[in-house]
Formats: C-alpha cells, structure tokens, sequence
C-alpha cells in the first residue's frame, strides 16, 4: 500500500493529513456532502478518516462540495497537483472520481445536506440512487452512508446508500472493510452486511402503507406508512450500535486544517449522549446513555495536537457534565493552552467554570434558555428556572464576559404566539438588567443575541408525533421577538430562515418517498414544486401523528420505549 505522507495530502496547512500510494487494498471515498470549512471541523469525519487511515489493507480520500457562488469553494492548491480545487466528485488527495473507488462513504451530520448529496455522486460517476444503480446491472462503489443524521432515520439516506450505518461507526466501518467490497445491489451480499451489528440495508425491506383515507385524500397528504417489512433474511429490526466508549481502540491525531471555521484549535471527544433527558433533544433520547472518555483517552489526543494547537475545542452535547472537564481544562491552562467546551450549562456555571472560559480568552458565552417562559421550558423537559440562567450571566459577566448568544425555539407545538413571543421578549429585557448591572462595574456592556431556530419534531424523542409550525406563522413569531426588542439596547435578534427548518423537517421525518423530492434537488436547495413535495410536507411535516402510527425510524431498535415517549408526549399538553 505504500507509507502514510504526513502533510502531503492537501494544502500545505493540512498537519496529520496521510496520503497512500493508489494500489491493492480497500480504496474508500469519504464524501462530506458540504463544503471543505465545514467537513473539517467535523470531528466525526475526520476521526473515520485516520481510522481507516490507519489501516493497512485501506486507503481513505475526502470529498467535498466544490461550492456553487453561495459556499466558498476548498482552498486552493487542493487536488492532484493541479493548484485548483478539485472538480465536483472528485477526491483531494488524488483528484481521481468516486467512481474508481470500492467504496463511497457519506458523511451526513445535518439533515439539509442531503441535498448535495445528488450533485456530488453524480459529478463522481456514481448514479446517485440506489434503485438506480441495482436496475443498470453495470458495476458501481459499495455506497455507505452515517452520521448523526443518517443514524436517527436511516430511510432518506437510505434512498442514495446501499448501507447505512446506525449508532457509533467504528465497529461497522472496521466490519465493513473487513467484510470486503461487494455488489451493493446483490441480495446475498446485502444479507451478508446486514448480520453486522448496527447497519441497516435499505434494499432488504420493503414498506407498506395503508390506503389512502378520506381525511387524507382531502388534505392532500399520502398513504400512511403501515409497516417497513424485512425480505426474507434480513433482522425486523436493527438495533442502534452503543459501543463502551472505554474500550475503543487509541486513533490515530485527527488532521488540523486552518482553513476551516474551528481551524485554530484542535478537537477532541469528550463524551456522547447527554444526562439531561430535554423533550425535543434527539442527542440524548436516540441512545439515552451518557458515556464518557477517560480522561487518559482525550489527555492523549490533547497531547498529540499540542505541538500544533494549544487552543482545544472540547466536543460533547454535555461538555461540562464530563466529569473530567475542570480537571483537564486546568491543566491546559497551567500549560500555556485555551480550552473552547462546545456547549455550557447555565446550571453548572461557577465562578470556577466562569475563570476558565476568561482566561481561555471567550468573549462571548452561549447559553440555551430554549423558551423564555420557564413553565413552558419545564414542560419540554428543560427544568431550568429563570435566575439559574440569569445569574450564570451574572457569574460569567464579573469574569469579564459580557457578550451571550442565547439559543430559543420557535414555534414549539400548543404554543401560542402571545405566549412565546412575549415570553422571550421579556426574558430578554430582564437577561440584559441583570448583565448590565455587572457590566457597569466591570466598565463595558456587550451585545446579547438571541438565536431564534424554529422547532422540528425529532426522531425517538417524546415531541416526535408533534406537527410542525407552518412556515408563515414562524416567520411572523420571529418578527414579533424582533419588534419587542428593538428598542432595547444592546439586544439583537437573529433568526434561521423558516424555509430551511421546513426542509429540515421533510428529510428528517419522512420514509424513501423523498426520493422523489430529492430527485429535483440542486446543491443547498430543494424547489417547493419538487415532485410529491406538498403531499410528503402534509403527511410528514404538518401533521399531528396518531400514537398507534408506525413511523419511519421503527425499523431501529434503539431509544427509550415507545409508549413512555408517548406518555413524555402527551403530558406536553396536560
């Protein structure tokens, strides 16, 4: 296979890049369906990339949207030596097509990306859908798909991938480069992969769905989905794969890039899952463990960047609920280093907490109150008071941080405008009183920005039967908080566009039937006259599902028990 290169695998900033001579071996493309910024601060990416670096009987590639004016396009001087960015669908160690590969591996962390997904195989010489691939006959790459995304409902991504890998992907991907490239659309090859724990092979079930309603022949929605039936050989169902963190095996320094939005720090796992059971969170109901690292685990992967990095990007959905995080960042501190936890916990704000984040240079804190009313953030599962977030600021504001980001939902189901709008609103005015009041003493006032997400229901969580908002309505609730506060100083307001969660939702929530959609997709959109768009939006999206209705993602056994989500649920309402 020839020796790993260190550095020489892309542009010259690139450290812990490996590049492999082009020869016997397992050739796999890792296709992150965005742009280079983005796949490499993504730590799931880059930790399947040097595990399967690592390996001696595999070389692994990367792939990356090339950028359409709205994304900016890889850094220059990657590819095959040409100092242009490679074409679409082509990788940037070598510059050869996804086509030449054995295996195309997809990266899906976020729903939306998806939408790339068609583009980018399809510029790589690989038919992008799988139904397509298995009626050509002719050969093609075993195409794979995982991530968080992909992991919660595998059935989107399971239109383009011949597997889809549900959980942690360590194992299955050793198991699958074990197993060897096949024929992704032979029955006995993909009843071969289905016996490896946690992948889940779309071709070997087939849906069923009822006959179309009166009620939803009139709303314009379609059949409900009955049941995802297993063809002869394959499992009922897939359990979610929930490995015992501590018996990973070391991997390999994950590569550093400064061309990307976390460049300047090196990133390191902390834990997965998260202890706090919030209803809307699928983090911490789709596998409903909080599991840890030890701290001699992410000690080491610190000190295998510290020649390059000393600012460490902690990375977690509960950073601070590790229990080693004082410990560590104390130590990183002493050494002349920064810690960056990627998210923050009012409620375990201290001035111990608040010390570390100053003295690693954060000038801006984000916190996550969800609602600004706390009685509707207990309902949603978020029991945090009001003053636990107000004197968390307070605490973080005598440190000297005196700028937050704080994190809202918009459009929570049962809500009304009045309530939400005027909730957050007031929060607002009372968050800023109370930061201010300190500010004064320390001799500046900040900005507070309010970060208004419109809510999507989530696979495996308690609000997974809810019926989104439409989209009009979220756009005016937005208004509303921005109107409210306009006169307050300081304060600001930024908004995601409505269109996107809609979106959102759509490739989340549904079964294979947005192959459809997914057809008339270009990079980054999908046009609302997309074929069987407003049926799918109707019966997916704006629809309040029945507690007996069979939803896509039961096809995984993974998760908290159905009828006590659906209890969570409807003591929403109570």
């Amino acid at each position: 296979m020839g020796r790993p290169r260190r550095g020489g695998a892309g542009p010259a900033n690139e450290i812990f890049a490996v590049r492999k001579d082009w020869g016997a071996g397992i050739r796999v493309a890792l296709v992150y369906p965005n742009r280079y910024a983005a796949g490499m601060s993504n730590l799931g990416f880059l930790l399947i990339y040097a595990r399967i670096n690592a390996r001696p009987d595999a070389l692994c590639e990367r792939s990356f949207l090339s950028g359409d004016g709205r994304r900016r396009a890889p850094p220059r001087g990657l590819g095959a030596g040409s100092g242009n960015p490679p074409a679409e669908g082509r990788t940037l160690e070598s510059g050869r097509p996804l086509s030449s590969f054995d295996v195309v591996a997809l990266s899906l962390s976020y729903e939306n990306d998806l939408l790339n997904v068609p583009a980018i195989l399809a510029a790589g010489g690989v038919l992008p859908f799988r139904e397509d691939r298995a009626a050509s006959g002719g050969r093609h790459p075993l195409v794979v798909a995982g991530g968080f995304a992909a992991s919660l409902n595998p059935e989107p991504a399971g239109v383009f991938a011949d597997a889809v890998v549900v959980g942690d992907g360590e194992r299955a991907m050793d198991l699958l480069l074990d197993h060897g490239p096949g024929p992704g659309g032979d029955p006995g090859f993909r009843r071969e992969l289905s016996e490896i724990p946690g992948v889940y092979i779309p071709g070997g079930y087939r849906p069923e769905y009822a006959e179309s309603s009166p009620g939803e022949r009139a709303s314009g929605g379609l059949p409900t989905l009955r049941a995802i039936e297993p063809l002869p050989g394959f499992p009922a169902r897939v359990a979610r794969e929930v490995l015992d963190l501590r018996s990973l095996s070391p991997t390999p320094p994950v590569m550093l890039s400064g061309e990307t939005e976390l460049g300047r720090m090196s990133l390191v796992e902390t834990s997965r899952g998260c202890p706090r059971m919030c209803g809307f969170c699928a983090a911490a109901h789709a596998c409903p463990s909080f599991r840890e690292f030890p701290l001699e685990r992410v000690r080491a992967a610190v000190d295998a960047a510290w020649p390059h990095r000393r600012k460490v990007g902690l990375i977690g959905a509960a950073v601070l609920d590790w229990r080693h995080f004082r410990t560590l960042a104390r130590e990183i501190l002493d050494r002349g280093g920064t810690v960056s936890p990627a998210s923050v916990r009012a409620d375990l704000v201290d001035e111990e907490i608040a010390d570390i984040l100053a003295r690693s240079g954060h000038r801006t804190v984000a916190l996550a109150p969800e609602c600004g009313d706390a009685r509707l953030r207990a309902r949603v599962g978020k029991r945090v008071p009001d003053e636990t977030f107000f004197s968390a600021a307070e605490i973080l504001a005598r440190s000297g941080i005196v700028s937050f980001k704080l994190y809202f939902l918009l459009g929570l189901p049962g809500v009304t405008r009045e309530e939400e709008v005027g909730g957050i609103a007031r929060f607002l005015e009372i968050f800023r009183e109370r930061v201010l009041a300190v500010a004064r003493g320390v001799g500046r006032m900040g900005v507070v920005t309010s970060v208004l997400s419109p809510f999507v229901p989530k696979p495996f969580t308690p609000l997974q039967w809810a019926s989104m908002t439409p989209e009009e309505e979220l756009k005016s609730r937005g208004e509303g908080v921005a109107a409210a506060v306009r006169a307050i100083p300081n304060v600001r307001v930024s908004a995601s566009p409505p269109w996107d969660a809609v979106v959102q939702g759509y490739l989340g929530l549904s079964d294979r039937r947005v192959a459809a959609g997914l057809r008339a997709a270009r990079p980054g959109r999908l046009p609302r006259s997309a074929p069987g768009l407003a049926e799918e939006l109707a019966s997916a999206v704006f629809r309040e599902k029945g507690g007996g209705e069979y939803l896509p993602w039961e096809v995984i056994d993974g998760g908290l028990p159905k009828d006590a989500l659906r209890a969570r649920y409807e003591a929403f309402f109570r």
